[in-house]
């Protein structure tokens, strides 16, 4: 069958091109050639090489070229073949009812033939398609075990994350609604990473300035709100996907804790919040560089080193490369956090 679809798949020959009509004519020669060879051995059978070569050129090109080369068959037997030679009369009532049923033979032939090359076309195609659907859904299998594979993998270190955050809080809180709240608003933290991290083919990598703006909203601050907060930086910095989950965390754990002791909950506290992006060095890509700086707060005599100084000084610089460095300085928080961005 598939030597079926190459013949009629020669683009050189096709239907309606003149390499189909070049085949009919060029058939109808090597027909009669064969025919004059054959003459002095083979007498009254004028059309036995031609039915072949009509055969051919319908299967190959189609209906018009099939019909004519029956046309040049006739005129090539009756000027070279049929007595009188060399003229298109012809003489012997034989010879006229025989080239009579060898137009409606192969008439009917051509018809056939014309007829198969259509359904061979349309096999070929339907194949085509079947393959290509097939490739297609090979191709979906693939990315969908890669996916699974992600998913499996994230879910993991997802659940480990949860297990880290429980274990930190019933550590940190003194009553058990202490923790449940605390832990409640955590979780929070790791649903809205998630969410950024999950659009992330829509809308593009996570940005700096949309993880901020979020973490401040969740805590209902007003940005310019009396000057209390002032964020300074560039909108669009992208931030890596690795580096999303951790960054959300403290940046909930620093927003936290000016809220409810620092900065956001003293009458002449300030944050001021700025950043930049620096360009690619040679041997490596962009980095954030971020400032976290309280104002004008009445620091306690004794402070405990809480879970957002712990991210701070060690979960990012294990998880992100980060450079980070945290102080209490006589009127506030002071932080500083360097981490590699997106390209």
């Amino acid at each position: 069958m598939e030597w079926l679809y190459r013949m009629t798949d020669v683009p050189a020959l096709r239907p309606g091109t003149v390499g189909a009509y070049t085949l009919a004519v060029l058939s109808v020669v090597v027909a009669l050639l064969l025919r004059l060879a054959i003459d002095p051995y083979v007498a009254g059978v004028h059309y036995v090489t031609f039915f072949p070569a009509v055969i051919i050129t319908a299967l190959v090109s189609g209906l018009q070229a099939g019909l004519f080369c029956l046309l040049l068959s006739v005129g090539a037997a009756a000027f070279f073949l049929l007595p009188p030679r060399f003229s298109f009369n012809v003489a012997n009532v034989s010879d006229v009812l025989t080239t009579v049923l060898f137009i409606l033979v192969t008439f009917c032939i051509v018809i056939l033939m014309a007829g198969m090359r259509t359904v061979l076309e349309h096999c070929h195609a339907l194949d085509r398609k079947l393959t290509q659907d097939e490739m297609a859904l090979r191709d979906s299998e693939d990315r969908l075990a890669v996916v699974v594979a992600e998913l499996q993998h994230r879910s993991r270190n997802l659940i480990s994350v949860v297990g880290a955050i429980a274990d930190d809080t019933l550590r940190t809180s003194d009553t058990l609604d202490d923790f449940r709240a605390t832990y409640r608003d955590r979780l929070a933290v790791l649903g809205r990473a998630q969410d950024l991290l999950f659009r992330t083919k829509e809308r593009g990598p996570v940005t700096f300035d949309e993880l901020l703006n979020g973490e401040l909203a969740a805590q209902s601050v007003r940005v310019g709100d009396q000057g209390t907060v002032t964020l300074d930086g560039p909108s669009g910095v992208r931030l890596r996907p690795g580096t999303v989950q951790p960054f959300a965390m403290v940046l909930h754990e620093l927003v936290t804790n000016a809220v409810r002791h620092g900065a956001l909950k003293q009458p002449n506290g300030h944050l001021a919040v700025r950043w930049h992006r620096e360009a690619p060095a040679d041997n490596g890509g962009p980095w954030l560089h971020l400032d976290w700086k309280e104002s004008g707060v009445e620091m306690p005599t004794e402070t405990n080193a809480g879970n957002g100084r712990q991210l701070i000084e060690r979960a990012l610089p294990y998880q992100c490369h980060a450079r980070t460095t945290f102080a209490l300085e006589a009127d506030g928080v002071h932080c500083t956090i360097s981490l590699p961005a997106s390209e």
